[in-house]
């Protein structure tokens, strides 16, 4: 430390430094005490001293490179002379008043006129020391930030229903019966603590049914009824209210089963209310008394449970079979008469449904008890296959939401748990992004609040943080990592860095194949190619792959989880995993200090101008996922735990029109030299994609051999529109190659300017017109129509590969029959024999004088094929003709060739039209070189492929 007090006045460099903490200002640190802040620094109490005292944090993600956020830590020292930091100390002023979990906070000036806070925390140790002469008493204080109390917090010792509906309880609740109960008990208790079990009859299967994802395992009741007394309660609300959990099954119950029975106290006077009773419907032929097969209708009974007189509609019109429901029973006095209201919602897609009747002269009185599937006059005991809990009576009618997403939480966002959670927990909750826009989560499981809101991280690929600003938690989304503008860009050559940012090249970030399981169904990725795939490396995974907790468990949805950990995990650049800076450093401007101290877990670090030749020449782009900070008198150093951000930056979607979405494979055709401005490329092996064509898609950066260049145009290696005037020659063709013409008279060759002609004045004679192939395999199309209609015998004209001389060459041949009919024809010559390798009719074709057809010819290896089209139309996706041989395996010349059958009619001369000529799977590229600060000579062969592809988002 005191080299680096000498060296302060030294140039800039990265290990420079001068002044003090936070320029020159001091560094404050707070204790909360008897609920007021106090400032424990400005009085000298903070020993921040070269030697030992130094104030260390850390935040974040910081130098285990971990995959989760790791609790906050501060560590320094308090001057303890008087024993004011000694919590146990009775002459002390903060005695009572400090000790284990006192919240501090230390902070720096943000350069704005506020605070910049670095950490905020709680206390978790204060160890005394002094030296012999007791001259010299501190405390070493240690820090930690709330995860790591939240981390020793309970799992929840109830579902999440059951939380919901008693803490606090819910409105007039005065009776509550879970179901929760596990096999082998006796009785389903109450939850109030003056509350009466149910009993049952028959015998309902215990802890069965798990398919409310808020509650624990319910019963199913098969023959069995359950019954639960209320105890008294005040009934001046003049309303009542009975709720309840069901689960109805696909097929249903049978015709009139009561499902619900609400018995209440009979009035003294008016109509003679002794039940409210909630039965299903299921009539033969589909309609009944109380409405269509498979709802539910509400119905008022006698102490005889004789049906009372009611006015409006007692059955809702909601079909129940096969839905998770909250069933409601709502009853309210309406001057002298009654009026009650049976409700429901189905708990996974929100429908409500209610239907409402009114009973003349009649009084609200108190329920006395609550029956589910009882034994009635009408029927026996039990709904089969029937799942009942959360039984709930209260004196006020409140809305059926009321729970909100507590009845029903999965396919509730990431976001939006973990801002539930920690609200309910009296946690202060943050977030950075739009927290709708978050995966859809599964059934909240019960495990503490730390957990939970870990798991909802994990599963959105968020970036979870302890807030600076408040004790307590935020999150960062994985949308918000998206696509961002660099929060702090530093410059090497500037001297802006604290040391040298050494890359690193090794394999602990690596992930090249990943199984994900969600609720049981598990889908795995791998990614086979690139420097990083599994034919490469090797296979880099995770052993027990990966559970995460989500709502969609299809296969493709968890296959698109695991590919984009897979792409984070094969990102092909050096790592930069500590960037550090000294705010104390003459480089560091004002500007620089505040984005320093503004920057977020998550945001995005850039250096310019990294050192060459021994680092790569691309600008270093980085996430900074933690911080660890050292303060003293001499200088506030902060070291960024970072990884590479390039998976974030170009995110896009298929739908995108910025998206540039990678080929799967190219490389150049031949080598090039450092100052070429067109490159040639083709696609790698059996690959088919093609750059893009389209200007909109222009420009785009790609990279060859560490040499990143600016494709500004992207054209065919060889097209021609034919759209200048010849006669004896087809001429030169729009990219620069010549025609060869083989075969047949001069004279019989010309371009028209919009097309090019073969006037066949002769039957059984070939023209053929080439063009030096750049490549064995390609992919050619042409136009071709002729001026008359075949008599006699057929007209041939045709795409030809591969083409040696006119004894060896392979030929997509289209035959126009004398009856209009059109053929795709694959030939081969060797050697001068010809021979057909197959034949397809177009039965959706005809032809017609003049009719453009285009004709499609790929030669990939020793795999040939043809298929035809209307000119204009859209492309088939099969083909018509396929073959496989081997016989010419030289590139040859490309072209076209025509020629009458010998039997042909036609008044002579035939004209062949031929138009837009192009051989597609080579292609050249106009090229910027030198983008990086590189150009080099690329040799045949090096891969081409996007500079910064766009992932695509998950």
């Amino acid at each position: 430390m005191a080299w680096q007090r000498r060296m302060g006045g030294v140039a800039a460099g990265p290990l420079g430094a001068s002044g003090e903490a936070s320029d020159g200002e001091p560094v404050t640190v707070e204790l909360l005490v008897a609920g007021q802040w106090i400032d424990i620094s400005t009085a000298g109490y903070v020993l921040v001293r070269d030697d030992s005292g130094q104030i260390r944090i850390s935040y974040g993600i910081t130098g285990g490179e971990g995959s989760q956020t790791e609790r906050g830590q501060a560590q320094l020292q308090l001057k303890n002379t008087d024993g004011r930091f000694s919590p146990r100390n009775p002459a002390g002023p903060y005695y009572g008043l400090i000790g284990r979990n006192t919240p501090l906070r230390i902070s720096v000036p943000d350069g704005n006129g506020g605070k910049s806070y670095r950490l905020w925390g709680e206390v978790s140790d204060w160890t005394r020391g002094w030296d012999s002469t007791g001259t010299d008493v501190w405390v070493d204080v240690n820090v930690a930030g709330p995860m790591q109390r939240l981390a020793q917090g309970p799992a929840p010792e109830h579902s999440v229903i059951y939380q919901a509906i008693t803490d606090p309880n819910l409105t007039g609740l005065v009776a509550y019966w879970p179901c929760e109960d596990a096999t082998g008990a006796t009785e389903l208790k109450s939850a109030l603590t003056n509350g009466s079990a149910m009993t049952w009859t028959g015998n309902p299967v215990l802890a069965t049914y798990e398919g409310f994802g808020a509650s624990d395992p319910l019963p199913t009741l098969t023959g069995a009824s359950l019954t639960g007394g209320v105890a008294r309660y005040d009934t001046t609300s003049g309303q009542h209210q009975t709720r309840y959990l069901l689960a109805v099954p696909k097929s249903g119950f049978s015709d009139l089963d009561v499902v619900s029975r609400i018995q209440v106290v009979e009035p003294s006077s008016g109509a003679a209310v002794n039940y409210f009773d909630v039965h299903y419907n299921a009539p033969a032929g589909g309609v009944g008394s109380y409405g269509n097969t498979g709802t539910l209708t509400l119905l008022i009974r006698d102490g005889d449970e004789a049906e009372l007189a009611t006015s409006g509609t007692s059955s809702i019109s909601l079909d129940v079979r096969g839905r998770q429901l909250r069933v409601s029973v709502e009853v309210a006095q309406s001057g002298a008469n009654i009026a009650a209201t049976l409700r429901v919602l189905d708990i996974n897609s929100g429908i409500t449904d209610s239907a409402a009747i009114g009973l003349v002269t009649a009084t609200v009185t108190r329920v006395i008890s609550v029956s589910m599937a009882p034994a009635t006059i009408a029927q026996t005991a039990g709904n089969t296959g029937a799942a009942v809990g959360h039984v709930t009576v209260q004196t006020a009618v409140t809305d059926i939401t009321d729970l909100g997403r507590a009845i029903q939480p999965s396919g509730e966002a990431a976001g939006r748990r973990m801002q539930r959670l920690c609200g309910e927990e009296g946690v202060a909750f943050d977030w950075v992004g739009d927290l709708d826009d978050t995966v859809p989560l599964g059934a909240q499981t019960k495990q503490n609040l730390l957990s939970q809101v870990q798991e909802a991280c994990l599963a959105d690929g968020g970036l979870l943080f302890e807030n600076r600003a408040v004790l307590g938690l935020g999150y960062r989304t994985r949308a918000s990592l998206y696509t961002q503008d660099p929060a702090l860009v530093l410059s090497y050559t500037g001297y802006n860095l604290a040391q040298v940012p050494t890359p690193t090249e090794d394999d602990r970030q690596t992930q090249n194949i990943l199984t994900v399981t969600a609720g049981g169904i598990s889908a795995t990725y791998e990614q086979t190619d690139g420097p990083l795939g599994t034919a490469t490396v090797g296979k880099y995974g995770e052993s027990n792959g990966l559970t995460l907790n989500l709502a969609d468990t299809d296969q493709a949805n968890l296959l698109d989880h695991a590919a984009w950990r897979v792409a984070l995990g094969t990102v092909d650049e050096e790592r930069h995993p500590q960037i550090s800076v000294n705010l104390a450093h003459s480089s560091i401007t004002p500007e620089l200090k505040r984005a320093i101290l503004a920057l977020r877990l998550g945001d995005r670090i850039q250096i310019t101008n990294p050192p060459a030749p021994w680092c790569a020449p691309d600008t270093i782009d980085q996430l900074m996922l933690g911080i660890e900070e050292s303060i003293t008198h001499f200088e506030h150093r902060l070291t960024f735990t970072c990884a590479p951000s390039s998976p974030y930056n170009t995110i896009g979607y298929l739908d995108s029109t910025s998206a540039r979405i990678d080929i799967d494979g190219s490389e150049l055709l031949t080598a090039v030299s450092a100052g070429a401005t067109s490159i040639d490329v083709i696609p790698t092996g059996t690959n088919l994609m093609l750059w893009s064509t389209d200007s909109a898609d222009l420009p785009f950066d790609v990279r060859a051999g560490g040499e990143i260049m600016t494709v500004t145009a992207v054209t065919p290696n060889v097209s021609d529109t034919f759209t200048r005037v010849t006669s004896n020659a087809w001429g030169t063709a729009d990219t620069g190659q010549t025609w060869t013409q083989t075969g047949g008279a001069a004279s019989g060759r010309s371009t028209t300017g919009t097309e090019a002609i073969h006037s066949l004045a002769a039957v059984n004679a070939s023209y053929y017109d080439t063009i030096t192939a750049p490549s064995p395999d390609v992919d050619l199309r042409a136009d071709f129509a002729t001026n008359a209609l075949a008599t006699g015998g057929s007209h041939y004209t045709g795409l030809v590969a591969r083409f040696i001389d006119v004894s060896n060459i392979y030929y997509a041949r289209l035959t126009f029959t004398t009856t209009q009919a059109v053929q795709v024809v694959l030939q081969k010559r060797v050697a001068g024999t010809q021979s057909d390798l197959a034949t397809a009719t177009a039965t959706e074709l005809t032809h017609a004088a003049a009719a453009y057809f285009t004709l499609r010819f790929r030669i990939i290896g020793t795999t040939l094929m043809a298929k035809a089209w209307p000119r204009g139309s859209v492309e088939p996706g099969s083909w018509h003709a396929t073959a496989t041989d081997s016989s010419l395996t030289d590139a040859g010349s490309v072209g076209v060739r025509s020629i009458l059958d010998s039997a042909n009619t036609n008044v002579l001369p035939v004209a062949v039209s031929v138009d837009t000529f192009q051989l597609t799977n080579v292609q050249t590229l106009a090229v910027t070189r030198s983008v990086n600060g590189v150009s080099k000579a690329q040799v045949a062969g090096e891969d081409i492929r996007l500079a910064h592809p766009t992932p695509i988002a998950l």
